[in-house]
């Protein structure tokens, strides 16, 4: 994806996770100021963007759109997958948010966890 910011010089963002830390940091809101804090949401937001999303999207593509079953593909991304859910419950059993409030990184994680269920 990719927006435009027509506020901004027409200023082009794209990729989920740059337009979603360029809107919160454009607007103020859905990450903290401090460093910390906007540590913890990035990290979260990594952890989405660089693991649930690909292994969960591979998952998906091997055993749906594949012409032929490749077990051991289906098993290891899905395998995978059920490893970072069990890490995001980990976290969700600590806290009601991933990065402690509401942030950009519950917004780019839930689509993917919610479709799991």
């Amino acid at each position: 994806p990719a927006i435009v910011d027509r506020d901004n010089d027409d200023f082009a963002v794209f990729e989920s996770g740059a337009i979603l830390i360029y809107l919160a940091e454009k607007t103020g809101q859905l990450m903290p100021a401090d460093v910390k804090g906007r540590s913890r949401v990035i990290q979260w937001l990594m952890f989405q963007m660089g693991g649930v999303g690909p292994m969960q999207g591979q998952a998906n593509v091997f055993f749906r759109y594949f012409p032929e079953k490749l077990q051991g593909a289906i098993d290891r991304y899905q395998h995978e997958t059920r490893r970072l859910y069990e890490v995001l419950d980990g976290r969700l059993g600590e806290a009601e948010y991933l990065a402690g409030d509401y942030s950009i990184a519950d917004i780019a994680t839930y689509p993917w966890v919610r479709i799991h269920d």
